[in-house]
């Protein structure tokens, strides 16, 4: 019914401006920020100034240091979707548990293309 090639499965190919191939094992970038080889890129961000790709680890441990004059108690920097973060309150209830959450600031990580 469906045809399920080897080949689909094993390597998936990326284009923007670059051609990164993504293989089993395979390094398809390097990380700019903490020199550590990037595997996949499902687990990777394209880095605001320079447009490369970086662990996405790397770039929230990245806007912790810039942003950690804003962020304090329940203050939070979180991953709001299409390449951007945002500063977050996060609102607890009596017992503790975590009821719900305030986007307090948004940060463009991501170049948007226009």
């Amino acid at each position: 019914m469906f045809g399920n090639k080897k080949e689909d499965n094993q390597e998936k190919k990326f284009s923007d401006n670059n051609n990164f191939t993504e293989e089993k094992g395979e390094v398809i970038s390097e990380c700019p920020i903490c020199k550590a080889p990037i595997k996949s890129i499902y687990t990777a961000i394209r880095q605001r100034e320079s447009n490369k790709l970086v662990h996405f680890d790397c770039a929230i441990r990245e806007l912790v240091r810039e942003y950690k004059h804003k962020l304090g108690k329940n203050l939070r920097i979180y991953y709001v979707g299409a390449g951007d973060f945002a500063i977050v309150k996060e609102i607890y209830d009596k017992k503790g548990f975590l009821k719900t959450y305030e986007i307090i600031e948004r940060i463009e990580y991501e170049k948007k293309d226009k």
